[in-house]
């Protein structure tokens, strides 16, 4: 009898051994994207493949201001880095060169040529209120890092994600003025440039105006030379971070209330937030009136800015303030529409800026209610597959609050401003930039931990050998995810219905030929393959489906 047991139980370890697992394997534990996301995908990508002479779908013609292109490209870069690595990590071939059309995008002389003006200072920043400069044509010699430092962290995302180091090549980056006059760079030289200023200025931080460190601009530069180390087996990040950590900590968030402020201004050695609006100079008496009148300088866009970014190289401070920072800025109503602070400085940005924290954050319920409010209020298009949120410079919200808001103890009425927000969401028409639809994009797209993991846990070397698919027909295929678990060394490839029937399909390539998979359709194992190198898959897109391809251990 135990002989015969011990066979039965001998020859079950050996069927069990030969059943494919790859059942087991549940896509809908891996990250997706729904049809919104898919659609504003397909619409930054749109625009990103736009030839680069052509500026018709961009909002802005001046560079000044917060809703300058550069933001929108940069921003737009990091929307389509966030659906790479978390949503689309087995698919690039798509992906990979509108990002970097988005690069080459930011080295058109229109998108930098601001700089040989403004390069002479800005009067509201100084204490004399002059512009005390010496002007430069050269976007990326010293300070302008709302620029430089987007074009860092862009070009060392792309590498990361790629391995594909075109832009580290010298003279790989050159700002063409005209014909007799260029400034020529590449990655390792921009790093150092840019790493040397943060060491060397009266404060660890670089300038974006002359004579202001801005805080949210300063996270851009530092994730560039952050991800330039961890592939370059440099040190730039790790001589200049500390430093930057010691002195934002110290002085750009207030002990008090967590609030962050904007910008430090050098010469008068002052900080620029909400309990203290003032520039050291005669503007100072204008803005003592507004603060008089109750004019309201809290910023849920700079705070979503910063603790974005920041969470990337500083997650525990990021961590740590955040729900003092929410319970400032945030609430919701009683149908759950999620409603922000009026925000004087973004007005047409905030929820996207916030939206990004908050999904950084993991916050779900706080970024559903963000989205049924950011869904209602700035009327979303779906243009040929495409979607987003269009360009909308209407500044009359409806007025908000009381005629006695802020009547109380003996108190003046506070001056209520219109733009964003506090009630009757549902009929609201705020200001909406082309930034805050990249933004939205991205906050779409960010899991919890999306910007630390895209930081911190870059593809290793096998990534690029492992299966992934090509040939997708965009126009007809609609991706939820696409992505290899090296773990159950499997490809889940997840698609949406799309509204037509028909069959459509894609490739499986760099399949290992001495290698055997199993491939399911919709838990329907469909054949085996061995000796191959590429496979292809047909599906009908009229309905969703799961497709894995597994390898068969034995």
């Amino acid at each position: 009898m135990k002989t015969v047991i011990s066979f039965y139980l001998s020859f079950l370890v050996l069927l069990l051994s030969n059943i494919s697992v790859a059942q087991k394997v549940n896509p809908d534990e891996y990250p997706s994207a729904d049809a919104k996301e898919w659609g504003q995908l397909l619409w930054n990508m749109k625009i990103a493949n736009q030839d680069l002479s052509d500026f018709s779908s961009f909002q802005e013609v001046n560079e000044s201001g917060l809703s300058a292109n550069r933001y929108t490209v940069a921003y737009g870069s990091y929307f389509l880095a966030a659906e790479q690595y978390h949503k689309f990590p087995a698919w690039s071939e798509v992906i990979q060169p509108a990002f970097d059309r988005l690069i080459l995008r930011l080295l058109q002389k229109q998108m930098w040529q601001y700089w040989a003006t403004e390069s002479e200072g800005i009067a509201k920043f100084e204490p004399n209120m002059d512009k005390p400069y010496t002007p430069s044509k050269d976007p990326v010699g010293h300070a302008n890092i709302m620029y430089s430092g987007h074009l860092l962290m862009m070009i060392n995302l792309y590498e990361s994600l790629y391995r594909d180091m075109k832009w580290d090549k010298p003279g790989s980056i050159v700002f063409k003025w005209d014909d007799n006059t260029q400034f020529v760079y590449d990655n390792k030289s921009l790093q150092e440039l840019i790493a040397q200023q943060f060491l060397s200025n009266p404060v660890p931080g670089v300038e974006c105006e002359r004579n202001a460190i801005f805080s949210a601009c300063n996270q851009f530069p530092l994730i560039g030379l952050k991800l330039y180390d961890e592939i370059h087996k440099t040190r730039n990040f790790t001589a200049v971070a500390p430093l930057y950590k010691k002195w934002f900590e110290e002085n750009f968030i207030d002990p008090e209330t967590s609030n962050i402020a904007w910008f430090y201004l050098i010469k008068q050695k002052s900080f620029f937030s909400e309990k203290n609006p003032y520039y050291g100079n005669k503007s100072d008496s204008a803005e003592k009136k507004l603060v008089k009148e109750g004019v309201d300088f809290v910023s849920a866009g700079n705070d979503g800015a910063v603790g974005t970014f920041m969470h990337a190289w500083n997650p525990e401070i990021m961590e740590k303030i955040y729900p003092a920072l929410k319970k400032k800025v945030f609430t919701a109503d009683s149908k759950d529409f999620g409603k922000l602070r009026t925000d004087v400085f973004i007005p047409d940005a905030q929820y996207a800026y916030w939206a990004c924290y908050v999904a950084e954050m993991g916050d779900e319920s706080a970024f559903k209610e963000l989205f049924k409010t950011i869904d209602s209020i700035y009327s979303p298009v779906w243009v040929d597959g495409t979607y987003h949120y269009p360009y909308n410079e209407n500044v009359s919200a409806p007025s908000i609050g009381s005629p006695d808001e802020g009547k109380k103890n003996g108190e003046e009425p506070k001056k209520v401003l219109p733009q964003c927000c506090n009630t009757h969401i549902d009929k609201m028409q705020p200001p909406q930039s082309d930034v805050s639809d990249r933004v939205i994009g991205l906050a779409r797209a960010l899991p919890k931990n999306g910007m630390f993991n895209m930081v911190n846990k870059l593809f290793d070397d096998k990534h690029f050998t492992e299966p992934s698919i090509s040939g997708v027909d965009i126009t007809k295929v609609i991706l939820k995810r696409a992505i290899y678990d090296s773990g159950k060394n499997a490809l889940i490839v997840s698609t949406l219905p799309q509204n037509t029937s028909g069959v459509s399909g894609f490739k499986i390539i760099r399949l290992d030929p001495a290698k055997s998979y199993e491939l399911f359709v919709n838990k329907d194992k469909k054949e085996t393959i061995k000796g191959k190198s590429e496979l292809s898959v047909s599906i009908e897109i009229s309905k969703a489906n799961d497709i894995i391809l597994q390898e068969i251990n034995k």
